[in-house]
């Protein structure tokens, strides 16, 4: 009897180990490559097999600890495990690159508890990426908790993978954002809105701009330094608007600072920005200024920018009519094409 007890023993903790290997038609199947970059393993995962989903690859990196068995330099037999299943790589493995076949394996617990949250007709091939992207219970709970409940699967798989991190939601909840949508979420951690980003424009009096302004100043780098420096130059309490067209068109503080050495120390906004369009640029000026239009204003240097009056032209109009014309008789002149 003891015999039979340990021979029935061995046979169970047989086919525990050999369970992954029991592949049906349905497990996913691929095809694998990794290479050794700067200690990380870069996997790239390709789906064969699976007509249904098309042309499905992956690529990411990993630490060798996300790894069970895996080592560099041997036989590749390695897994990664995680709530939503497990994938089985196997092939070989060199000191810095490898390649193989793995099939993975849903974790069918994990999928009851999608359903329970909502998340119907969850396919394997999205089980698979959850693996990958290591979406826990925890996190799913934390989210809801926080109120979520209503999250879509596609958002769901966005927050993991541009790391909306429970820790990240909570510091934007903080500063008066609770009802901020995920696809606000996921920009804002796309395009670097960080909780220290949106403290240091408050600082500055940019309290509770709208989600996309605060992206459009993320992506346009409308930086609380920069605000700092053109508030320095007297333009201060600028429009977010106005701001996000200083940075699209390079109004830059240095460009700022050059009109103001000419005697341009009042332009508007507005004219700045028309300045920055134009190419009315610093050494235009001083170009128009070297031939006796020192006091010339923005909306004609705008004007000349627009028309193509350039040095040259000025000087020859003045010596072909004797005189020094009015800015509105030489933008006319190159209107009429003299």
């Amino acid at each position: 009897m003891k015999k039979y007890v340990w021979g029935a023993s061995i046979l169970f903790g047989f086919l525990c180990l050999v369970s992954y290997a029991v592949i049906s038609q349905d497990n996913i199947q691929g095809k694998w490559k990794a290479k050794n970059r700067d200690g990380k393993i870069h996997l790239q995962m390709r789906i064969i097999q699976k007509r249904e989903f098309g042309d499905w690859q992956f690529s990411s990196s990993f630490q060798k600890s996300d790894f069970e068995g895996f080592e560099w330099g041997k036989m590749a037999s390695f897994r990664l495990i995680r709530e939503a299943g497990s994938i089985v790589f196997e092939g070989e493995l060199s000191d810095e690159s490898g390649s193989g076949s793995f099939v993975f394996f849903p974790n069918s617990e994990y999928g009851i508890f999608l359903e329970e949250k909502g998340f119907d007709d969850v396919e394997e091939k999205d089980m698979m990426m959850l693996c990958l992207i290591d979406v826990n219970r925890k996190y799913i709970d934390d989210l809801f908790a926080l109120g979520y409940s209503d999250i879509s699967f596609s958002n769901l798989i966005s927050f993991a993978i541009h790391d909306v991190s429970i820790d990240f939601i909570k510091g934007i909840h903080s500063l008066g954002y609770k009802d901020i949508t995920p696809s606000n979420l996921i920009s804002f951690s796309i395009h670097d809105v960080t909780v220290d980003f949106m403290q240091e424009l408050n600082s500055l009096g940019y309290v509770g701009l709208d989600p996309s302004r605060l992206i459009s100043f993320a992506i346009h780098d409308v930086t609380a330094e920069y605000i700092e420096e053109m508030n320095a130059l007297g333009y201060k309490n600028i429009d977010p608007s106005k701001l996000i067209s200083f940075c699209i068109h390079d109004v830059e503080p240095e460009f700022v600072r050059g009109l103001r050495d000419l005697g341009y120390r009042d332009i508007s906004t507005s004219k700045l920005i028309s300045f920055a369009i134009h190419d009315v640029s610093v050494d235009f000026v001083k170009d128009v200024h070297s031939v006796g239009y020192n006091n010339i204003s923005p909306s004609d240097l705008i004007s000349f920018r627009i028309h193509d009056v350039d040095k040259k032209f000025i000087e020859r109009m003045n010596e072909k009519w004797d005189k020094k014309l009015t800015p509105s008789k030489i933008i006319s002149l190159k209107i009429h094409e003299y």
